[in-house]
C-alpha cells in the first residue's frame, strides 16, 4: 500500500490549528493563567469521506476560562469567534466554588490572612471561604483565549484555504499522465 503524501490543504489546516493553539497559549500566559490548561490544548485533524474534521481539545474547564462565568452581581462577557461581544453562557446562581479548591492556589500565590478589625487572625480556611464568596458574587472574567485566535484565523481562512486548494489541484493535474 502506497503512503499518501500530505497535500497543501492538509498542511494548511494543521498550521491553522497550531496558530490558534499558539496564540491561545500566549493569551493565557499574558493573563497569568498558564499551566495545566495551557498544557492541555491540543488538536486532531481527521480525514473523512467529505473532507476534514478539525477537533480542538482542552481541559474540562477550558470553556469557563474562555467565556468567563457571570456572578450573582456581575455579568461577564466574552468575544465570540465572530469577534462580537456576547454574554457568558455560564453563571453562578446558588452554589459557589468549593473553598477547598482554592487551597493550592492560595498557597501558590503566598496569600496570608491578616488580622480583622477585632485583632483576630484570619485563618486560611476563612480566606478560602471569603475568596469563594467573592468569586460567586463577581464571577470569573473571560480570557477569550480560544475565541479570539479562532476569530483572527477564520478571517484569513477564505483566501488562504482557496490558494492551498488551488495548489493541490494544479499539482494533481500536473502528475496525471495521459
Amino acid at each position: 500500500m502506497a503512503k499518501l503524501r500530505k497535500n497543501n490543504l492538509e498542511k494548511y489546516l494543521r498550521q491553522f490549528a497550531k496558530n490558534i493553539i499558539r496564540k491561545g497559549k500566549q493569551i493565557l500566559k499574558a493573563k497569568g493563567k498558564e499551566g495545566k490548561l495551557s498544557d492541555s490544548l491540543k488538536y486532531r485533524l481527521e480525514a473523512t469521506n467529505n473532507g476534514y474534521n478539525l477537533v480542538f481539545k482542552g481541559a474540562d474547564y477550558a470553556s469557563f476560562v474562555d467565556k468567563g462565568v457571570s456572578g450573582t452581581k456581575t455579568t461577564r462577557t466574552f468575544h465570540n469567534i465572530d469577534g462580537k461581544r456576547k454574554r457568558s453562557p455560564f453563571k453562578y446562581t446558588t452554589k459557589q466554588p468549593p473553598a477547598s479548591a482554592l487551597d493550592k492556589w492560595i498557597v501558590r500565590k503566598n496569600l496570608k490572612g491578616t488580622r480583622d478589625e477585632k485583632g483576630r487572625f484570619v485563618s486560611r480556611k476563612s480566606l478560602q471561604f471569603l475568596i469563594a464568596r467573592s468569586i460567586k458574587s463577581k464571577g470569573l472574567a473571560a480570557t477569550s483565549f480560544f475565541s479570539k485566535p479562532m476569530s483572527i484565523e477564520l478571517a484569513k481562512l477564505d483566501t488562504e484555504l482557496l490558494d492551498n486548494f488551488k495548489t493541490d489541484i494544479i499539482t494533481h493535474f500536473e502528475t496525471i499522465e495521459l
